[in-house]
């Protein structure tokens, strides 16, 4: 940890070290707002909390420029790790030009954000800075769970009418614009069939190994989805093997790349042998399939315990075959970037007789995102699912004639103007303040939203001198 509060900016690396320290999961960010809150209270700074735990700091009576982060994180870890994302630390190291944390994701999405505003808010090095250019530093609460915080946003909150999001994950490139999306969930109840077929011996599945990473900024790598992979082999040993569904269980949320799936079975005594050869043969296959973009993938069998009850066998049909008709990726592609995707985040069955896929539908564009949802939707209710639309929000996009966007080139010249295929707050800020301008910076972030995730050494800096030079800027 010492080494990491070494490096340059040295304001800005003591912030996320301190970060680290405390829990700040979707849901569980008490220990990380009263840090805030404290912190900038001993500044004699004005600061405000909305009920959906939105924080507010204002530097002045007529800020000028608003800078916002999410100051929750996504709890993702590797299997074989114990870790407690609501009590335990991060563990972070330096490898090479890079940090990462040991096991689990990082935080750098959003931690270095709301770092570098708290390096602002705390640091004597920048008082100057905020004595004479006035802020509002918006911290905004679960933005990982559906961009809760930035939905229940008062419309009256913000002074200023300029918004820097620190979210971005390219260094050196200014995004102004970014994906909407809508959240959807298949949902269906059934009775349990407790007639386990005489001789069947029960198998668990388990597929392991998967980079995953975020369902927007990744969906275009070609990843394996461990629900749509399971699933294939699942249908497959129905189909061929007389297999029967136990339970299905894979991902956890909408904005990861579901990196890992378990499934029993159960299949007649006399043939367990030959399907977890069959196992064997497709784990063989899969990597082959996958042998650029998943390394680490395993599929194994072992024998298990024969569950008290099985899902019945046309429920099991109509799970199996609406998980395989339902689209998961790339939808549509813009000039050089993604237009539309979706994500298959989550598969969960339970033992009281219910079965949920939790998705997320990505667009820059209104009528490709209804679209492509419409699809989906339509694969669950062929079905017999329900299926329920939730959070749903449009795209952003500011023109690069903006004073935003202009100054922000005067500041670096050597700026690269794009979009980005994830669903940052502004969209959502702009739907309450259609009169703001906004553009979205950050430093380089690989694999989000997974155990791999890393934020590049050198691109904090670049940012944060960024940073400093358009506030430098802003009251010229």
């Amino acid at each position: 940890m010492n080494r990491i509060i070494d490096l340059e900016p040295k304001a800005l690396w003591t912030q996320f070290a301190s970060i680290a320290q405390l829990p700040h999961p979707s849901g569980c960010l008490d220990e990380l707002r009263n840090y805030i809150l404290k912190t900038a209270r001993q500044h004699a700074f004005e600061t405000l909390v909305d009920e959906a735990g939105n924080i507010l700091v204002r530097t002045g009576e007529a800020p000028v420029l608003c800078l916002q982060a999410h100051y929750d994180m996504v709890p993702q870890k590797d299997e074989h790790v114990t870790f407690d994302f609501t009590k335990d630390s991060l563990q972070l190291r330096i490898e090479g030009d890079e940090v990462k944390a040991t096991g689990t994701t990082l935080g750098a999405d959003n931690g270095i954000g709301v770092a570098a505003m708290l390096a602002l808010i705390d640091s004597s090095e920048y008082t100057d800075i905020l004595k004479h250019t006035p802020l509002e530093f918006l911290f905004t609460a679960n933005e990982e769970t559906g961009m809760q915080g930035a939905r229940k946003l008062s419309a009256d909150w913000l002074r200023s009418r300029q918004l820097i999001n620190l979210d971005s994950e390219e260094e050196g490139v200014l995004m102004t614009g970014c994906a909407g999306a809508v959240n959807m969930t298949a949902s269906l109840k059934y009775k349990m069939d407790t007639a386990i077929p005489q001789g069947d011996a029960a198998v668990l599945l388990s597929l392991t190994g998967l980079q995953g990473g975020h369902s927007g900024m990744d969906i275009h790598l070609g990843r394996a989805n461990a629900c749509k992979l399971m699933n294939r082999f699942l249908k497959h040993v129905v189909v061929s093997f007389e297999a029967r569904l136990g339970s299905f269980n894979s991902g956890t949320l909408r904005n990861a790349i579901p990196r890992e799936a378990q499934a029993i079975i159960t299949v007649p005594e006399e043939i367990v042998d030959e399907v977890i050869d069959e196992v064997r043969y497709y784990n063989d296959l899969f990597r082959e399939e996958y042998r650029q973009s998943e390394p680490y993938l395993s599929f194994t069998a072992q024998a298990v315990q024969m569950p008290g009850a099985l899902i019945p066998e046309e429920i099991q049909d109509d799970l199996l075959n609406a998980i395989e008709a339902c689209h998961n990726g790339v939808w549509t592609m813009g000039e050089g970037y993604v237009d539309t995707s979706s994500n298959m985040a989550h598969v969960q069955t339970n033992a009281e007789g219910e079965a949920e896929v939790l998705l997320m539908v990505r667009s820059m564009n209104e009528e490709r995102k209804r679209a492509c949802a419409s699809a989906i939707q339509s694969a669950f209710l062929l079905g017999g699912f329900r299926v329920d639309f939730a959070a749903s929000y449009g795209a952003w996009d500011i023109e690069k004639d903006a004073p935003m966007v202009q100054k922000a080139l005067h500041a670096n010249p050597n700026l690269k103007l794009d979009k980005v295929h994830c669903g940052l707050e502004c969209g959502v800020i702009t739907e309450n303040y259609p009169d703001m301008q906004i553009i979205s910076v950050g430093p380089t972030i690989h694999h989000p939203h997974s155990p791999q995730e890393s934020v590049e050494i050198p691109s904090v800096r670049k940012f944060w001198d960024f940073l400093l030079s358009f506030l430098s800027l802003t009251n010229c």
